[in-house]
């Protein structure tokens, strides 16, 4: 049970990097003729935690809708990732006491 708050804490958090360098990429071609919008899909995982694939999607990127969806995506992503980073340590410092009382 352990190592699986490990793992679900982990693939939070490369979703949370998936996503934001999704809406770092929209933003570096904001003004790209053409350039499509990437977007990431996450499911469940069978095993608890999260699987996340990048897609490109038809939708316009040089528009002001966009670039407020690239900035709001950028900090929702962030924050997840420092909520799953602290539910890792959090695992860590659980497991650190455990060994410290059999020691």
């Amino acid at each position: 049970m352990i190592s699986g708050a490990s793992s679900i804490s982990q693939s939070g958090m490369s979703a949370a990097v998936q996503r934001l360098d999704a809406a770092a990429s929209n933003t570096a071609n904001r003004s790209t003729p053409d350039s499509q919008r990437l977007r990431v899909e996450q499911s469940e995982s069978a095993n608890g935690g999260v699987q996340a694939r990048t897609v490109r999607t038809e939708e316009r990127n040089d528009t002001e809708q966009a670039a407020i969806q690239d900035a709001i995506e950028a900090r929702v992503a962030e924050r997840d990732f420092q909520a799953n980073a602290a539910a890792f340590r959090a695992r860590n410092d659980a497991v650190g006491s455990l060994f410290n009382e059999k020691a």
